[in-house]
């Protein structure tokens, strides 16, 4: 097969190749963790997983009823491990909260009328920390979930599986095998049916 047919092939298959190439990302993010954790690589590796990440979430919702939903599954649980890999320590609450403040603040400011008292003075002020505190404990709470959910999906064994699962996943399909669920019904079932026959049999 000459260039033009190789990337043919790959733009008739991008889901399935974004998959296996995603998979293997996540395999070397988790190798890459254990042996050399501080390095550059390792971060670009992080860098670049974000992007796959993003896109197999995106895949994960567009596909419909394209792809097994085990398949779904997989691509989802893999790109939100992969995207929320290099923000696990970043507390988002409270950078919201901030820009919340900054924005009620300004707001405030900018009342007439009835509502003149609040454009100006300590209760601007105060106001303005109430709404960021309010937008704080929202974000906190789910960021603290997100961040539990992430913990698991980042733990390097668990990420290494599933960078595993996703390669093996895109060479099934690419190969026009099913999803590895199929392959696991198709064996389950041939295995079911020569114990039934030796049950017979005995």
């Amino acid at each position: 097969m000459d260039a033009d047919g190789i990337l043919q092939s790959i733009s008739d298959n991008l889901p399935e190749v974004l998959l296996v190439v995603s998979g293997v990302m996540a395999v070397l993010i988790a190798l890459t963790y254990v042996k050399r954790k501080e390095s550059v690589l390792y971060k670009f590796l992080m860098v670049v997983g974000v992007v796959l990440g993003a896109v197999m979430i995106y895949e994960s919702l567009t596909v419909g009823g394209e792809w097994h939903e085990f398949t779904r599954i997989v691509i989802a649980i893999a790109g939100f491990a992969l995207v929320i890999r290099p923000f696990r320590n970043v507390d988002f609450a409270i950078i919201l909260a901030i820009i919340a403040m900054a924005i009620a603040y300004i707001y405030l400011g900018s009342l007439t009328g009835d509502l003149e008292g609040l454009s100006h003075g300590t209760v601007r002020i105060v106001v303005a920390i109430v709404a960021g505190a309010f937008v704080y404990m929202v974000f906190n709470y789910i960021q603290k979930i997100a961040m539990m959910v992430g913990k698991i999906l980042n733990w390097w064994p668990f990420l290494f599986v599933m960078g595993l699962i996703c390669v093996v996943e895109g060479t099934l399909m690419l190969t026009g095998n099913g999803s590895i669920l199929d392959l696991y019904h198709k064996y389950a079932g041939g295995a079911e049916e020569i114990v039934s026959s030796l049950s017979l049999l005995g």
